[in-house]
């Protein structure tokens, strides 16, 4: 045999799938062929390393769908092809166990950390945008941007487990709670509150830690809010205050000042959030 034959055959004789006598021929000819042999090694290797991953769950019928995929132009096929193929299904299984391997390296190396595993980006351009002609309505295109869906306080916070954050009745300075919200940021929960003060408006809302918040035109700058640092962006005398921990970004709109009323006001919706170090102060990525 030469190696051209050899090597359309490795798949089979790898899986046990040739009969005795044609295993023979093949085994003469990888006893002199350091080629072949090292093919035959790789695809081994292979096969011995999705073995031992068997703590990955598989879907019991991606396999069978391979398969089919793969067996149906074999059915019609050239032996030049068989082999290809016998190659790719080595290559895709290759590539399945690189996948894997990605996604458990990633998983340890995080640890599951919140403050690393952030959603990809919250988008607060409309909000902005529409403050200056009716503050209200940019908060309503906010949230049926963000799919919200209004629900009771308590009902928010069970379906945002991951989220640390309050929605009072009351907040500080006689701000009465109107409606809580659930929202969806991609694969993401998060939740939103409507607040009224003798007509004056004031929206928290609530979600993972994100690489990016758009703020379209607007420019966002640090900020030092009582015991919190964050961030914020003003539009005429709207201001978008985010404060951020480990696991919940906490955004409040309102024509609060910094030093009375808003203080008082981040700590009802985030009593539990911890002042930022220097370096976590600010962990979001301004958009463009």
């Amino acid at each position: 045999m030469n190696c051209h034959s050899v090597r359309e055959s490795l798949g089979a004789y790898l899986d046990g799938e040739l009969p005795v006598e044609a295993c023979a021929p093949i085994e003469a000819h990888l006893a002199g062929c350091p080629v072949c042999t090292s093919e035959l090694d790789i695809m081994r290797s292979v096969t011995e390393s999705i073995a031992e991953s068997a703590a990955v769950q598989v879907p019991t019928r991606l396999w069978t769908e391979i398969e089919r995929r793969l067996d149906y132009p074999v059915q019609r096929g050239s032996k030049l092809r068989i082999r290809f193929l016998r190659v790719r299904r080595y290559a895709l299984a290759a590539s399945i166990l690189i996948a894997v391997g990605l996604g458990a390296w990633a998983f340890l190396s995080l640890g599951g950390d919140a403050s690393i595993a952030r959603a990809s980006t919250v988008d607060f351009s409309m909000l902005l945008d529409g403050l200056p002609k009716d503050a209200v309505a940019a908060f309503e295109k906010f949230l049926s941007r963000y799919n919200a869906r209004p629900v009771l306080a308590s009902e928010a916070k069970n379906l945002a487990p991951q989220l640390d954050f309050e929605i009072p009745a009351m907040l500080p300075g006689g701000f009465r709670l109107e409606q809580a919200y659930t929202l969806r940021f991609g694969d993401e929960t998060g939740a939103a509150a409507s607040y009224s003060r003798n007509g004056e408006f004031l929206g928290a809302i609530f979600h993972r830690p994100v690489h990016r918040e758009e703020f379209g035109t607007h420019k966002d700058y640090e900020c030092v809010i009582g015991q919190h640092r964050g961030h914020a962006v003003a539009v005429g005398d709207w201001k978008l205050v985010h404060v951020t921990d480990a696991s919940t970004c906490h955004c409040v709109l309102s024509k609060l000042d910094d030093r009375s009323e808003l203080p008082d006001v981040l700590k009802a919706v985030a009593p539990r959030s911890m002042p930022q170090s220097n370096s976590e102060e600010h962990p979001h990525e301004q958009g463009s």
